[in-house]
Protein backbone atom coordinates (compact mmCIF):
# COMPACT_ATOMS: atom_id res chain seq x y z
CA UNK A 1 0.00 0.00 0.00
CA UNK A 2 1.68 3.57 -0.54
CA UNK A 3 1.15 6.55 1.79
CA UNK A 4 -2.54 8.53 1.68
CA UNK A 5 0.03 11.49 0.84
CA UNK A 6 0.50 9.88 -2.33
CA UNK A 7 -2.64 8.54 -3.09
CA UNK A 8 -4.70 11.67 -2.50
CA UNK A 9 -1.98 13.62 -4.62
CA UNK A 10 -2.67 11.60 -7.51
CA UNK A 11 -6.44 11.21 -7.15
CA UNK A 12 -6.25 7.72 -7.03
CA UNK A 13 -8.02 6.41 -3.70
CA UNK A 14 -9.39 9.16 -2.57
CA UNK A 15 -11.93 11.95 -3.31
CA UNK A 16 -10.49 15.61 -3.17
CA UNK A 17 -12.91 16.01 -0.40
CA UNK A 18 -13.00 12.97 1.47
CA UNK A 19 -9.56 11.56 2.82
CA UNK A 20 -7.37 14.27 1.65
CA UNK A 21 -6.83 15.73 4.83
CA UNK A 22 -5.74 12.77 7.06
CA UNK A 23 -2.26 12.12 5.70
CA UNK A 24 -0.20 13.93 8.38
CA UNK A 25 -2.75 11.64 11.04
CA UNK A 26 -2.61 8.56 8.73
CA UNK A 27 0.39 6.77 6.84
CA UNK A 28 -1.64 4.16 4.93
CA UNK A 29 -5.08 3.20 3.69
CA UNK A 30 -5.25 0.39 6.49
CA UNK A 31 -4.98 2.71 9.22
CA UNK A 32 -7.37 5.43 7.73
CA UNK A 33 -10.36 2.77 7.45
CA UNK A 34 -9.49 0.76 10.57
CA UNK A 35 -10.18 4.29 12.53
CA UNK A 36 -13.15 5.20 10.62
CA UNK A 37 -14.91 2.01 10.99
CA UNK A 38 -14.37 2.47 14.47
CA UNK A 39 -15.62 5.40 15.05
CA UNK A 40 -18.75 4.63 13.04
CA UNK A 41 -19.58 1.88 15.20
CA UNK A 42 -18.60 4.11 18.41
CA UNK A 43 -20.60 6.98 17.69
CA UNK A 44 -23.59 4.69 15.74
CA UNK A 45 -26.16 7.54 15.16
CA UNK A 46 -28.31 5.12 13.54
CA UNK A 47 -28.69 2.97 17.11
CA UNK A 48 -29.13 5.80 19.08
CA UNK A 49 -31.69 7.23 16.88
CA UNK A 50 -33.71 3.82 16.86
CA UNK A 51 -33.29 3.91 20.68
CA UNK A 52 -34.99 7.00 20.53
CA UNK A 53 -37.72 6.32 18.68
CA UNK A 54 -36.95 7.28 15.49
CA UNK A 55 -36.84 4.53 12.23
CA UNK A 56 -36.70 5.32 9.17
CA UNK A 57 -39.75 6.07 7.09
CA UNK A 58 -40.39 8.22 4.15
CA UNK A 59 -43.87 9.00 5.29
CA UNK A 60 -43.34 9.72 8.98
CA UNK A 61 -42.39 12.96 10.05
CA UNK A 62 -40.01 13.95 13.17
CA UNK A 63 -39.21 16.56 14.97
CA UNK A 64 -36.07 17.61 13.82
CA UNK A 65 -35.09 19.18 17.48
CA UNK A 66 -36.08 15.68 18.90
CA UNK A 67 -33.59 14.28 16.74
CA UNK A 68 -30.63 16.15 17.61
CA UNK A 69 -31.29 16.56 21.07
CA UNK A 70 -30.99 12.62 21.43
CA UNK A 71 -27.52 13.22 19.37
CA UNK A 72 -26.61 15.64 21.65
CA UNK A 73 -27.62 13.52 24.73
CA UNK A 74 -25.82 10.28 23.77
CA UNK A 75 -22.78 11.78 22.32
CA UNK A 76 -22.46 15.40 24.14
CA UNK A 77 -22.27 16.92 20.72
CA UNK A 78 -24.03 19.28 18.73
CA UNK A 79 -24.44 17.85 15.03
CA UNK A 80 -24.70 19.22 11.97
CA UNK A 81 -27.94 18.58 9.95
CA UNK A 82 -28.24 18.63 6.21
CA UNK A 83 -31.86 18.08 4.43
CA UNK A 84 -33.25 17.89 0.77
CA UNK A 85 -36.72 18.55 0.60
CA UNK A 86 -38.30 17.44 3.75
CA UNK A 87 -35.97 14.58 4.24
CA UNK A 88 -32.78 14.69 6.07
CA UNK A 89 -30.14 13.77 3.84
CA UNK A 90 -27.11 13.66 6.26
CA UNK A 91 -26.17 14.18 9.89
CA UNK A 92 -22.97 14.95 10.44
CA UNK A 93 -20.78 14.86 13.25
CA UNK A 94 -17.30 16.30 13.64
CA UNK A 95 -14.35 15.90 16.04
CA UNK A 96 -10.79 17.31 16.40
CA UNK A 97 -8.01 16.20 14.56
CA UNK A 98 -7.27 13.84 17.39
CA UNK A 99 -10.35 12.20 17.23
CA UNK A 100 -12.59 13.78 20.11
CA UNK A 101 -15.90 14.85 18.90
CA UNK A 102 -16.92 18.52 18.77
CA UNK A 103 -20.12 20.53 18.22
CA UNK A 104 -20.02 21.44 14.53
CA UNK A 105 -19.46 24.68 13.48
CA UNK A 106 -22.31 26.86 13.19
CA UNK A 107 -24.77 24.11 14.10
CA UNK A 108 -26.04 25.50 18.05
CA UNK A 109 -29.07 26.92 15.98
CA UNK A 110 -29.64 23.84 13.70
CA UNK A 111 -33.33 24.02 14.36
CA UNK A 112 -33.25 26.90 11.91
CA UNK A 113 -31.06 25.96 9.48
CA UNK A 114 -32.66 26.84 6.00
CA UNK A 115 -32.04 23.69 4.70
CA UNK A 116 -34.11 21.65 6.99
CA UNK A 117 -38.07 22.39 8.23
CA UNK A 118 -39.33 21.75 11.99
CA UNK A 119 -40.43 17.99 10.88
CA UNK A 120 -38.61 15.92 9.10
CA UNK A 121 -38.57 12.47 7.23
CA UNK A 122 -35.88 9.92 8.04
CA UNK A 123 -35.90 8.10 4.96
CA UNK A 124 -35.96 4.54 4.38
CA UNK A 125 -32.25 2.91 2.97
CA UNK A 126 -33.31 1.43 -0.38
CA UNK A 127 -29.89 -0.60 -1.51
CA UNK A 128 -29.16 -1.02 -5.22
CA UNK A 129 -30.48 -4.02 -7.18
CA UNK A 130 -27.21 -5.48 -7.91
CA UNK A 131 -28.54 -8.52 -8.85
CA UNK A 132 -30.49 -6.71 -11.25
CA UNK A 133 -27.73 -4.89 -12.62
CA UNK A 134 -25.43 -8.02 -13.31
CA UNK A 135 -25.96 -9.53 -16.51
CA UNK A 136 -26.83 -12.98 -16.54
CA UNK A 137 -25.87 -15.81 -19.03
CA UNK A 138 -29.08 -17.10 -20.66
CA UNK A 139 -29.84 -20.65 -19.30
CA UNK A 140 -30.26 -23.68 -21.97
CA UNK A 141 -34.03 -23.53 -22.12
CA UNK A 142 -33.54 -19.37 -22.65
CA UNK A 143 -31.32 -20.21 -25.68
CA UNK A 144 -32.92 -20.29 -28.81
Amino acid sequence: MGSLSNVCADNILFSEKHGTCSAPVFHDEYTYFLTTINIYLKYNVTDVLYKAGYVASNSEKYPLGGIVTAIQNAFHLTPEVVCKKDAIDEIRICFYKDFKPRDCVGSKDVTSRKSCPKYVSLPEYTPLDFEASVLKMPTDKEVV
